[in-house]
């Protein structure tokens, strides 16, 4: 029998499989199938993705992000959130440099939550589907008034597989002031997920456009899965110093028994 080591975390209701691959591969990273039987909800582990922690010289690791789908995806906020929360845990310390699809990370614990440095935004398009803009992730915007009435499977697929052939992720949201509700539609997962941290960024984002805020705004930002805060340092319309922060917690740990080979 081969079992699998992973432990399973979860930041706002948004749950990853991690795998601790520090010290030899795991698992055959290009085997699509493994990848969505393991983030099964039925029949296997069940999770929003899988994540992959390697070595990596000059930095504490580096993070791999696959959907469940099985297909290798761009930046995770909330899955880099619970892979932080993991190795620091594992390697006592407050804070970590990693790398992921996007380049490179800081991340800190304080106060018992996990902010992430995010990478810089400097652009963003109105398009017939939303505003678009890139945060590690490539995601729409759009204002919804009834948001808690939405069907967000149905819309968000809509709306994602009419913006490009590639799709993005497709956040509906509705704000007063600088607390935002969102409700997210996850490519790749392709159903409404209860967070997303690239998506979370990205209203924030949003809504420092629309109310020409600059200096230092912060948001709170309210999914179903719970709340997070966002800052960012803006001038004009770009955006540094952007953060993420919010709780990501182990849920438990275990062992997947892998298929046997033919």
């Amino acid at each position: 029998m081969n079992l699998l080591p992973f432990e399973k975390y979860q930041a706002t209701g948004n749950d990853f499989i991690i795998l601790d691959c520090m010290e030899a591969n795991l698992i055959n990273y290009h085997d699509t199938s493994l990848i969505q039987k393991m983030c099964d909800r039925r029949f296997g582990i069940g999770a929003d993705g899988l994540i992959a922690l390697l070595p990596i010289d000059d930095y504490d690791f580096k993070m791999l992000y696959y959907n469940s789908d099985g297909n290798p995806s761009t930046f995770c906020g909330n899955g880099s959130r619970c892979a932080v929360s993991y190795i620091l845990d594992k390697i006592q310390k407050h804070s970590v440099r990693f790398k992921a699809s996007d380049g490179p990370h800081k991340a800190i614990r304080k106060n018992g939550l996990i902010s992430v440095h995010m990478k810089d935004i400097q652009n963003y398009k109105e398009t017939d589907q939303g505003f678009f803009v890139q945060t590690g992730s490539p995601h729409l915007i759009v204002e919804e008034e009834n948001i808690e009435q939405l069907n967000v499977a149905v819309v968000g697929r809509k709306i994602r597989e009419e913006f490009s052939e590639e799709g993005a992720n497709v956040n509906f949201i509705k704000y007063n002031n600088d607390v935002i509700n969102i409700r997210t539609y996850e490519r790749g997962v392709e159903d409404e997920t209860l967070s997303c941290g690239t998506g979370i960024t990205a209203a924030a984002y949003y809504v420092a456009i629309k109310e020409k805020k600059e200096g230092f705004p912060e948001f709170l930002v309210k999914s179903r899965g719970g709340n997070l805060t966002v800052n960012m340092k803006l001038t004009k319309s770009i955006a540094t110093e952007v953060h993420l922060i919010g709780p990501a917690v182990r849920v438990y740990s275990g062992f997947y028994e892998l298929p046997k080979q033919s």
